[in-house]
């Protein structure tokens, strides 16, 4: 039934929008045509891409009702182990660590030797001038974010930067909020906006692409999933018969 309501409410918001593109002068429809490109359509690539970590702290963590904190610190542990292996670059970013939301979880901090958490005041961390900074040093196009809570930390940078021209995706099951109302209104604004969702596993093995790559097996283990693992194990088990 909620799934019903969030697709008739983005099924309402992608109407308007297109009938509010007829009845536009050609020439501008044509520019709102050529700047609106399906993002879904793009795939990801490890050599364009970099990923956003967005206020994974243990504060706001433990606020998290939209999933378990168990599933979510799993998934975004994996999610950036896999970005590591495959040479993707990855920029965390935390509200006043110090403040009220505490610092970043550490096991993501422990799975990111070396990353150095970029502490702002900016709500979104998009208007924060170091974050950005930060992505646009790495020269990448496309921005891979995850936050906590998804209709704020994620979602406005996802928002921004897709205004600045980058094509950025949210990684749903490496985010997260507190209610089903504000996860429900994240979604529909970022679909609304054009913005594609996707989740941990798939994010790095679109990147992936082969499994004949050399990165494959390190990158299936990063990414840690149980039926995958015992997949793994029964093969291994009759193999070795």
């Amino acid at each position: 039934m909620k799934l019903r309501h969030i697709l008739n409410a983005t099924l309402f918001g992608l109407a308007t929008l297109s009938a509010a593109s007829i009845s536009l002068p050609a020439a501008a429809a044509t520019t709102v045509a050529a700047t609106q490109q399906n993002a879904n359509l793009t795939m990801l690539s490890r050599d364009n891409a970099v990923l956003l970590l967005v206020d994974h702290q243990v504060g706001l963590i433990s606020g998290v009702r939209d999933t378990t904190v168990g599933d979510l610190k799993h998934n975004v542990v994996a999610l950036a182990k896999a970005a590591r292996t495959l040479g993707v670059p990855v920029i965390v970013t935390a509200t006043m660590p110090d403040g009220m939301w505490g610092p970043t979880m550490p096991e993501l901090t422990a799975a990111l030797p070396g990353v150095k958490v970029i502490s702002r005041t900016m709500i979104n961390a998009w208007d924060d001038p170091n974050v950005r900074a930060a992505i646009e040093k790495t020269g990448r196009k496309q921005i891979i974010v995850a936050g906590v809570s998804l209709e704020i930390c994620a979602s406005s940078p996802a928002l921004s930067a897709k205004a600045a021209g980058y094509d950025t995706r949210v990684v749903l099951d490496a985010s997260g909020t507190f209610n089903e109302a504000k996860r429900t209104a994240g979604l529909q604004r970022l679909l609304g906006a054009g913005i594609p969702v996707t989740d941990y596993a798939s994010a790095a093995v679109e990147m992936l692409r082969s499994n004949t790559d050399p990165k494959a097996h390190d990158v299936y283990g990063d990414l840690d999933m149980p039926f995958a693992t015992l997949v793994w194990q029964m093969q291994s088990g009759f193999t070795k018969k």
